[in-house]
């Protein structure tokens, strides 16, 4: 019986069912307070240090209503920034994490948070002060133990000081700059401090004081975000005395990778090429949006596919031409995003359909050199400049232009935060139709000649690092090459292995998501007489934008990679254009896998999964993520293979006295439980995929923590095959557990489980075990997890609902079984509507 492909199977909402959500954890870790032998003195300290930063902030200027302090925690404890916060009149402007060594030569990390405080705020803290050696909580005295009140506040308190201007410097690794060099800076504005439309008053005063203010401005919850040319002393002199300052960073440039070497001209192929393209375009509305350094439409294997009217920029000067130098850059990418790799292409002679569009929206120009830009703000205006091209299409936003930053160990930027929010939601609501594909960036060519140990060391660039955005790493296939042109030449990479080109997020902190989410084909390079190589045989190819009638020129790297991944991601959408992007994201990645290369790379003997240890799985999700997207598996079941689709709204937060979490959501699939019954101990796998968009929250007000960024998480959990309906709920939400609950089962046999997958906006997990015990566990929870909607009560968003999407899928091994007929015999079956 050969394998017959079939459509993914959508479940309809009969199959999910909503119920009260109460998180069996007791919340969050409360802040450990610093045992204080002499309160009164270490009060009086505190009350002392507080007073000499206040007269230091206003020391030679006119006294103001309020005042920046830095507050610094004691050694190995945090601040309780909470109690900062719970009044208007106290304002966090970040919240930095230091690590430094002792006299000793020991590691000690320490807390220092900005803090405004308005007159009343002053006043209350003073108050608090007094009452600290003096009074104790009604609930310590209660238990006969007495507590100071705010103990964990001041008791944690090593020292205060006034703010300056270095304080909001927010680079780590990079020196605040000189008080004399007129620089531009990248100005986080905190928007609560004061209503918007005391923006121009504060721009006029600053203008007035020798500071450029910058065009481009970008708002987020509780940040409003641009680009000012000033002096350190400037600003220290204007904008440290405004009400609004929270945060300061440098501003990025892109950089470029550009490796590729030209090939001959071979208009004969490209020509047998344009006869071969069946163009369905106009049958489709789906569109990948090249945002790169511009097309040339000169090219044969283009001109017949993207129409002018598709073009725009936003460097106007600069045109919508692609001047890259050499063979370009968007040029190529414009004919892996239609074709793919043309060494394929140009090697048979069947036809090839086409029905995406493209369209090109040049972002940067290397020829028009330019102050730093917002480019945040920038890829914001270029995809509206698409929107208004092709209104009524869905779009994949390919962007392989990325910052030199790769300092940011996983942190948002500005960038990745602007591609977050665009992500989550428009003027209108939801995103409907957009999901942004972005290249992780490369490593320098010169270091590649210690693959792979200095892909390990190379972080992911920004803005790769959005939550929201699949990001894009490399692999490769290629092998080949030509001994007699390379003599005494090796493979840097072996066949399926991370490419030469890829970077990583090993570097990245913990509570940050894992990057990249796919690999695609990025090129291979080799070695010889001690350097490294780049042949044509081991490049991708592609479509030059030749200005020297030149058509054909080798491409690679993870800018290729992104092109690929691209057209794989318009290919699904044709085929199923009524999903959500979360969906057509969910489909990429659950339809990944990691080649034998990639994990025999931590052991000869280690071909499998789970086979790893879990820090070996770590660093396999943070240098090629969840593997190489197969096209067939997206699109396609099987009669063995079955994919089952929910797109579901979940409301995860409810207003009660407090923010409490509201619901969650209970699917019972449809199953084949006879057909997996009947395989008996016959393995199969089971793979689940959630995927959701959250809406970004960046700055550092917080601790810099990944559930401070974002607004809201979802989990899964499966029924184990012992567990009941009702034990299983119980397990889920404290709500739905009846006097006589008692736990029945867990969850065992994840290849990843919970603390590895649960990073990021999307979870992916596989479960293997025998068919028979599979049978059963056809029910799954969807529930929430904290986010800053939950802790940022004043921004009221406990009444928001989210999307998320949810795949399923069983394989077995057999050919010759059918689970999907039953199942699609459930879906069908219409359920009467009772009548009251």
């Amino acid at each position: 019986m050969a394998k017959q492909l079939q459509e993914h199977l959508f479940l309809r909402d009969r199959f999910a069912t909503t119920h009260p959500y109460t998180s069996l954890n007791s919340g969050g870790p409360k802040v450990k307070a610093r045992s204080i032998i002499n309160k009164q003195q270490h009060g009086d300290f505190i009350r002392v240090r507080f007073e000499e930063a206040i007269s230091d902030f206003h020391e030679g200027r006119d006294e103001t209503d309020f005042v920046y302090l830095v507050f610094k925690s004691a050694i190995n404890f945090q601040l309780d920034i909470d109690k900062f916060d719970d009044k208007g009149s106290f304002r966090i402007a970040y919240v930095k994490y230091i690590e430094s060594i002792d006299e000793g030569g020991l590691p000690i990390t320490y807390y220092e948070t900005a803090i405004y405080l308005d007159k009343k705020a002053i006043s209350k803290f003073l108050e608090k002060l007094k009452n600290f050696p003096e009074k104790s909580t009604w609930q310590s005295i209660r238990k006969g133990i007495p507590v100071p009140e705010n103990n964990s506040l001041i008791s944690n308190i090593d020292d205060i000081r006034a703010a300056t201007l270095e304080s909001f410097w927010q680079e780590p690794e990079i020196p605040f700059p000189n008080a004399n060099e007129n620089i531009w800076w990248e100005v986080w504005l905190d928007r609560s401090a004061t209503q918007d439309q005391n923006e121009e008053e504060l721009f006029a005063a600053l203008s007035k004081n020798k500071i450029l203010i910058g065009q481009q401005w970008l708002n987020f919850p509780e940040h409003k975000v641009g680009l000012m040319k000033a002096t350190a002393e400037d600003l220290g002199k204007t904008l440290l005395y405004s009400d609004r300052l929270a945060e300061l960073r440098k501003p990025r440039e892109t950089a470029e990778f550009f490796t590729y070497l030209s090939k001959q001209d071979k208009d004969e192929f490209l020509k047998d090429l344009s006869l071969r393209v069946e163009d369905f375009t106009d049958f489709s509305d789906i569109s990948v949006c090249l945002l790169d350094t511009g097309l040339n439409l000169g090219n044969p294997a283009i001109r017949n596919l993207v129409p002018e009217r598709n073009l725009d920029t936003v460097i106007p000067e600069a045109g919508k031409a692609d001047t890259a130098p050499r063979s370009g850059h968007g040029t190529p990418m414009a004919g892996l995003v239609l074709y793919g790799d043309l060494s394929d292409a140009l090697a048979h002679n069947d036809k090839i359909q086409i029905f995406h569009h493209l369209e090109s929206i040049k972002l940067i120009s290397s020829n028009h050199p330019h102050d730093p830009q917002n480019y945040g703000y920038v890829t914001k205006e270029a995809l509206g400049r698409a929107v208004l091209i092709n209104p009524t299409h869905k779009r994949i936003v390919c962007l392989s232009i990325t910052e030199e930053n790769a300092d940011h160990h996983g942190t948002p930027t500005l960038w990745s935060a602007a591609i977050d929010q665009l992500s989550f939601a428009d003027e209108e609501g939801f995103n409907e139709n957009t999901l942004f594909l972005i290249s992780s960036g490369n490593l320098l060519d010169e270091e590649r000649i210690n693959y792979p140990l200095a892909n390990d060391d190379c972080s992911i660039n920004s803005p790769a690092q959005a939550f929201n955005a699949i990001t894009i790493g490399a692999y490769t296939l290629k092998d080949r090459i030509d001994f007699e042109l390379h003599p005494e030449s090796e493979l840097l990479a072996k066949r399926g292995s991370m490419a030469p080109c890829n970077t990583t997020s090993l570097s990245w902190k913990k509570s940050w998501c894992r990057k990249p989410d796919l690999v695609m084909e990025g090129g291979n390079q080799a070695l010889q007489f001690g350097g490294v190589l780049t042949p044509d045989s081991l490049q991708l190819l592609s479509t030059a934008k030749g200005i020297t009638m030149d058509w054909l020129t080798t491409f690679g790297d993870t800018s290729g990679a992104t092109a690929l991944a691209s057209r794989f991601a318009a290919i699904l959408y044709v085929q199923y254009p009524q999903l959500w992007p979360e969906t057509i994201r969910a489909l990429m990645i659950h339809s990944a896998d990691w080649t034998e290369q990639m994990l025999t790379s931590f052991g000869s003997e280690k071909k499998h999964i789970n086979l790893l240890n879990k820090e070996e799985k770590h660093k396999l999700l943070q240098t090629v993520g969840y593997g190489v997207p197969q096209l067939e598996g997206a699109i396609y079941s099987a009669n063995n293979s079955l994919t089952l689709i929910a797109e579901k709204i979940i409301k995860p937060l409810k207003w009660e006295g407090r923010v409490k979490t509201d619901e969650f959501h209970l699917f019972e699939l449809p199953w084949p439980k006879e057909a997996l019954e009947g395989l008996f101990n016959t393995p199969v796998k089971l793979k689940i995929t959630l995927s959701y968009f959250i809406e970004p929250n960046p700055g550092n007000k917080r601790y810099t923590l990944a559930a401070n960024y974002v607004s809201h998480g979802l989990r899964f959990k499966i029924i184990d095959n012992n567990e009941s309906r009702k034990a299983f709920m119980g397990r889920i939400s404290k709500a739905t557990q009846g006097e006589d609950y008692d736990k029945e089962g867990g969850e065992k046999n994840w290849l990843l489980g919970d603390e590895t997958r649960n990073k990021g906006s999307l979870h992916k997990d596989i479960w293997e075990g025998a068919a028979v015990d599979l049978a059963s566990r056809n029910v799954i929870a969807i529930y929430p997890v904290g986010g800053w909607w939950k802790n940022r009560t004043k921004l009221k968003r406990f009444e928001s609902s989210v999307r998320y999407s949810l795949i399923v899928s069983i394989e077995t091994p057999a050919i010759d079984v059918d689970i999907y007929t039953p199942v699609l015999n459930q879906i069908n079956i219409d359920v009467p509507i009772e009548l009251e």
